[in-house]
């Protein structure tokens, strides 16, 4: 997909933007006082190194620290979750410190217990093609050895849900590939042969929330993953995150209150 391509997309979700917040105020509860409507914030990886079973789908769980993107997601989240609330809106971290220890169950427990309008998962690889926004699809799935040692798959089925992650996850590629300067595809992500994880395309997150998710992975020209990005790097994706979240959040139909973009 070419970069002039998105920077177009880019802009007819910008007019969709506009047209929500001049709606906002006829929605129902968009009066004063009303909830604010909220995205959870998922600072990718975890505190300590596990391997349990989620106990209502199956799939493994398995997670670990990863040097310095634990610290940078983290960052970036924070930075992001400030200009969320600043705009009107609510935001709520799902990994509260570096070193906390927070199943993929807990988390998107989290983010339903918040009345999430979307989660978004925040990463980053190295490699400057490595940047790709992954939305739910019908159909994903993972896919190993289960608890009982038998061949297990659990596969994504919720046809609403996947259509709200895909239309986020359109805005939050616009957003990120303009913050970027160079195209950020929607695509899938393959797990397939990455020693101590089940195979399959879906991340376990995205696999297991009844939220609309959108895994975001940031790819780094200086680093990324355990080597950390740049400040440069960070500004840019934060810039692009928050952009892609008000886009969505705005938008949105279960938002009972529109901000203001005007933090950006």
């Amino acid at each position: 997909m070419s970069f002039l391509r998105i920077t177009v997309g880019v802009f007819t979700a910008a007019m969709t933007v506009g047209s929500a917040i001049a709606e906002a105020a006829d929605l129902p509860g968009s009066s004063g006082g009303a909830t604010p409507c909220t995205v959870a914030l998922d600072p990718g990886h975890n505190g300590v190194a596990t391997n349990t079973f989620d106990p209502v789908t199956g799939v493994l769980m398995a997670d670990y620290p990863n040097g310095q993107e634990d610290a940078d997601a983290l960052e970036i989240a924070r930075a992001v979750r400030d200009r969320v609330e600043a705009a009107g809106f609510g935001a709520v971290l799902l990994k509260d410190a570096i070193d906390d220890n927070v199943s993929y169950r807990d988390r998107v427990d989290r983010a339903a217990a918040g009345d999430a309008v979307m989660g978004v998962s925040i990463h980053t690889t190295p490699g400057a093609d490595g940047s790709a926004v992954y939305p739910q699809r019908v159909g994903g799935f993972r896919t190993g050895e289960g608890a009982d040692g038998q061949r297990t798959t659990v596969t994504f089925g919720d046809v609403a849900t996947a259509a709200e992650s895909q239309r986020f996850s359109t805005m939050m590629a616009g957003a990120r590939s303009v913050a970027e300067l160079r195209g950020v595809p929607v695509t899938d992500l393959s797990f397939d042969g990455r020693e101590g994880l089940w195979g399959g395309n879906l991340p376990v997150l995205s696999l297991i929330a009844d939220t609309p998710w959108v895994y975001n992975e940031f790819g780094s020209v200086t680093g990324g993953g355990a080597h950390g990005i740049s400040t440069a790097e960070k500004a840019r994706y934060v810039d692009g995150l928050s952009a892609g979240i008000l886009a969505g959040l705005t938008a949105s139909p279960r938002c009972a209150v529109a901000g203001s973009v005007g933090s950006l």
